[in-house]
C-alpha cells in the first residue's frame, strides 16, 4: 500500500489567487500528497466580511424573499475573481447562477446547511480544476447518524473512494450527508474533522492541516512575549491544552487520527519552509518539563461545607445529581472531608443559580454553601511532568513569587497535567509566572 498523505488547507490558505498558487506548489512538493481538503475561501483582509457569513446572510434575505444581490455578489465576485486570475477555463459561473436560481425560484427547497456548505464545495471545485485533480463530493464520503455522528460506513466508503493512490482528488470540508439524504454541516471546526476523517478512511501516513501560523507555541504570545514553539505535542496533551483555552484542533479533528495514530503536522501555507508541530502519540523523551500553559476565564466555583460530609454515603453523587437536573455541567470536584467544591461556568450557572442553591440546601442541609464567581483555570501540561520530583513545587513556588493566590488546585493521576484555579484579574500573571520558571 502506497504511503499517502492528506492535507488540508484552511480558509486564509484559499482565499485568494495567490493563495491557490501556494497550494499547488505544496501539493507538488511531494508527490505523496494525494487528498486535498479545502474550506471556503478566507477573509483577504481584516475589514473584509467572511464568506461563509455572507452566505448566512444571503439565505436569511432570500429565506424571506427579499433582495439578497449585494452579498450575493460578493460571494460570486470572489470565486470568479479566483477563477480569473489564475486563467481557469471553469464553468463555475454556471454553478453560481444555478444557486442563484434556487434561491430565487426554489428558496424552500434549500436549507442553511446547504447554502452554507456550498462555500467550500465551489472552493473545491475551484481547486481541483487549477490541480488537475478529481473532485469528490464530501456528500458522497461522509454521512451522520441520528445523533449527528460520522457512521462507521463512511470509512469504508472513503476508502472504496479514493482507492487510486495514483490519482490526485480534492474534497470540499465541513459537510457530509445527514440522516435524512439532507447536506449537513458540522458544528465548527469542520473542514479540519473533514480531513482527520478522511486520514483515518484511506489510513493516511500523516494528516497534514495547513493554516497560517508554524505550529502551535507554548502559550498565547498575546500574554508571553516570543513563547517558544511546541515542535511534538502528544494526543493526550493537546487535549488538556486544548480544553484549557489554548487554540488548537477542534477535539472531533484529533479523534480518528488518534485511533490509527496518524500523526498531524499543523504547516503554515506561507512559510512551508518550517516544519511546524507534530501532534502524535505519547513521546518517550521531551524537550522541557512542560510542553503547554494555557488559561481560561469564566469559571465560578460552588463551595459546600458540611461536618462528616465523607461518611455520607452518596453525598457527592446527589450534589452532583442537583446540577444534571437544572442541565448544569462541571468542569471539576475536588474536595475534603468536610467540603467540596465544584467549578462550573459561570454564565451557564447564571441562569439556574437560584434553583441550584435552593435544592442544595433543602437536599444536603450543608453548614453552608456559597458561590465564588470570576474563577480562572491554569492548566500547565507535560509528560515531561511525569514522576519528577518538585514540579508542583517550583509551579506553586513561582505563583507565591508573585503573590498569585491559588483557590484551586487539581492534579489527576496521569500527572500530564497541573491545573490552578486563579482569580480572574491573575490568569495573565500567573501564565507569565509559570512559563518564565520552566522556559529559560
Amino acid at each position: 500500500m502506497a504511503d499517502r498523505i492528506v492535507c488540508k488547507f484552511g480558509g486564509s490558505s484559499v482565499a485568494e489567487a495567490k493563495q491557490f498558487q501556494k497550494v499547488k506548489a505544496i501539493v507538488e512538493g511531494d508527490k505523496r500528497r494525494k487528498v486535498v481538503v479545502v474550506s471556503a475561501p478566507g477573509k483577504r483582509n481584516p475589514k473584509e466580511t467572511k464568506l461563509t457569513d455572507l452566505l448566512y446572510t444571503t439565505y436569511d434575505l432570500a429565506s424571506k424573499h427579499l433582495d439578497f444581490s449585494t452579498p450575493w455578489k460578493m460571494i460570486s465576485d470572489r470565486y470568479l475573481d479566483i477563477a480569473k486570475d489564475l486563467n481557469l477555463a471553469t464553468k463555475i459561473g454556471d454553478d453560481l447562477n444555478e444557486l442563484e436560481n434556487k434561491l430565487k425560484n426554489e428558496i424552500e427547497m434549500v436549507t442553511t446547511d446547504f447554502l452554507v456548505s456550498r462555500g467550500e464545495f465551489l472552493c473545491a471545485r475551484l481547486m481541483a480544476e487549477y490541480l488537475g485533480a478529481q473532485f469528490v463530493d464530501s456528500y458522497d464520503l461522509i454521512a451522520f447518524d441520528e445523533r449527528y455522528r460520522i457512521t462507521p460506513k463512511s470509512y469504508e466508503t472513503i476508502a472504496q473512494t479514493l482507492a487510486d493512490e495514483n490519482k490526485l482528488y480534492v474534497v470540499p470540508g465541513f459537510y457530509g450527508e445527514g440522516p435524512h439524504k439532507q447536506v449537513k454541516t458540522f458544528s465548527r471546526g469542520g473542514s479540519d474533522i473533514s480531513g482527520a476523517v478522511l486520514a483515518n478512511g484511506i489510513n493516511a501516513i500523516v494528516y497534514e492541516n495547513w493554516t497560517d501560523v508554524s505550529g502551535l507555541l507554548m502559550t498565547d504570545p498575546r500574554i508571553v512575549e516570543n513563547p517558544k514553539p511546541i515542535s511534538y505535542v502528544s494526543y493526550r496533551e493537546i487535549r488538556e491544552l486544548s480544553y484549557s483555552g489554548a487554540s488548537v484542533l477542534h477535539d472531533e479533528s484529533i479523534a480518528p487520527c488518534r485511533a490509527k495514530n496518524i500523526p498531524i503536522n499543523i504547516r503554515n501555507t506561507n512559510r512551508p519552509e518550517d516544519a511546524g508541530t507534530i501532534i502524535g502519540p505519547t513521546p518517550e523523551t521531551t524537550d522541557y518539563p512542560i510542553t503547554g500553559i494555557a488559561g481560561r476565564k469564566g469559571f465560578s466555583m460552588i463551595y459546600i461545607e458540611k461536618s462528616m460530609m465523607n461518611k455520607e454515603v452518596g453525598f457527592g453523587r446527589r450534589v452532583l445529581a442537583i446540577l444534571e437536573g437544572e442541565g448544569l455541567s462541571y468542569e471539576l470536584s475536588p474536595s475534603g472531608i468536610d467540603s467540596m467544591s465544584i467549578v462550573v461556568d459561570t454564565k451557564s450557572l447564571d441562569a439556574v443559580q437560584e434553583a441550584v442553591l435552593e435544592d442544595i440546601l433543602l437536599q444536603m442541609h450543608p453548614d453552608r454553601v456559597k458561590v465564588f464567581p470570576g474563577i480562572s483555570l491554569v492548566a500547565t501540561v507535560g509528560h515531561g511532568m511525569t514522576n519528577k520530583v518538585g514540579i508542583a513545587a517550583k509551579l506553586f513556588n513561582a505563583l507565591a513569587e508573585k503573590e498569585i493566590n491559588i483557590r484551586i488546585i487539581d492534579q489527576g493521576s496521569s500527572q500530564i497535567n497541573i491545573l490552578v484555579g486563579v482569580d480572574e484579574a491573575n490568569m495573565e500573571d500567573a501564565i507569565r509566572a509559570i512559563y518564565a520558571a520552566f522556559v529559560k
